[in-house]
């Protein structure tokens, strides 16, 4: 069943912490929500229609958002904040769409001007008040598309947990995307239930890491394709398409969200044109592992010793400085890579371990992988 039927403004609670309010939309902040829909962040998150003008945004607080009320579809609440000039104005929409069962759909979306300022984070938690305590909701349930890492921050600090990705779910102006999706439970505590992690910039004096762009499919499927990596990385497909780089990409940031795997491109600090991949294919409380290939044009300069260094400082970087807190590193080669074990044992790495047909090569054959790590100076035993 929908939310019970409410007057529009009349039966609109009026929900304040002090600094940030929730209130029904009236038509003088038209001006600001067409600024706010025009805005090249949220057009890219949501499906606010293109060329949002003054009757688009006069027909939304006008007709849309008091229709959601008083058929019980929907609650959608102007944020009211102190504006740069001190007076109190329109700051964004938060929004609560009945799903049935005493459940809902949550959105929000915030007017440029206050970004970045906990105003959002303040309306979501009045909007959540007001739905578990007012409407008696059970679950409210959060969808983002895949990559909008702020949504999932402001969902991730209000307590959400998350599910995974769904594929070509979440549908933006005709073209399908795959979407994040969370949920919170009336019960749940209004924290975050875990660690947040994220792709950070890692800069170094020659290699720097980032994430991965649609700009670097093309060099990333030049490496794929070649031979040593084709040898080496027996999991890469063969041939190696821009579909499968495009694949890659995104499968960074899942993993990266879930708190998995991190991988990231290798690029020239400079240039920014890039040079292989480096990453963390699997993460622990204790230990990470290390991986890394080279673009066939940046072998040769010691790049991959520079991403290995790169790698461990911020493997062994305390979590509340940014890093993932290990309390060690290692990496697994190939007993045949020899290029590769030279890399490790320059930066320092010893043999721990052999694992015994570690490996299945692309040929069918097994191979010994060898392992190697390193303990984190900082702990202390």
């Amino acid at each position: 069943m929908p939310f019970e039927a409410a007057r529009f403004p009349d039966d609109v609670p009026v929900l304040t912490d002090g600094r940030v309010s929730l209130r029904p939309h009236r038509l003088d902040d038209v001006d600001d929500l067409v600024v706010q829909c025009r805005d090249i962040v949220t057009l890219r998150w949501t499906t606010i229609p293109l060329g949002y003008d003054i009757a688009m945004g006069t027909g939304f607080v006008t007709e849309m958002v008091p229709d959601g009320w008083r058929d019980g579809t929907e609650h959608a609440f102007a944020v009211q904040a102190q504006g740069p000039d001190g007076r109190p104005r329109y700051a964004g929409t938060v929004t609560l769409r009945d799903a049935g069962m005493s459940r809902a759909e949550v959105g929000f979306v915030a007017h440029p001007a206050f970004r970045g300022q906990g105003v959002m984070e303040a309306a979501l938690r009045l909007l959540l008040d007001h739905g578990f305590d007012t409407l008696g909701l059970q679950t409210v349930i959060w969808w983002a598309d895949q990559g909008n890492w702020a949504s999932r921050k402001l969902a991730w600090r209000c307590g959400f947990t998350f599910g995974g990705t769904v594929r070509h779910w979440l549908v933006e102006r005709g073209v399908y995307r795959d979407g994040w999706v969370g949920t919170l439970y009336r019960d749940s505590a209004r924290e975050p239930q875990t660690l947040w992690w994220s792709l950070p910039n890692l800069r170094g004096e020659r290699v720097s890491a980032r994430p991965l762009d649609v700009t670097d499919d093309v060099r990333v499927v030049e490496g794929g394709n070649d031979g040593a990596v084709q040898r080496w990385m027996p999991s890469f497909p063969s041939p190696y398409a821009l579909s499968d780089a495009e694949t890659f990409r995104l499968s960074t940031l899942d993993a990266a969200a879930d708190g998995t795997s991190f991988a990231w491109a290798l690029v020239d600090s400079v240039t920014d044109v890039l040079l292989g991949a480096v990453g963390v294919p699997h993460r622990s409380d204790v230990g990470v592992e290390i991986g890394y290939w080279l673009h066939p044009d940046a072998r040769g300069h010691g790049y991959a010793r520079d991403a290995l260094e790169l790698m461990v400082e911020h493997a062994f970087t305390p979590r509340d400085l940014g890093g993932l807190g290990a309390l060690r590193a290692y990496v697994r080669i190939d007993e045949g890579n020899q290029a590769s074990l030279d890399v490790a044992l320059a930066c320092g790495f010893e043999v721990v371990g052999r694992e015994r047909a570690g490996t299945v090569r692309r040929d069918g054959t097994f191979a010994d992988m060898l392992q190697l790590d390193r303990v984190n100076p900082l702990v202390i035993f």
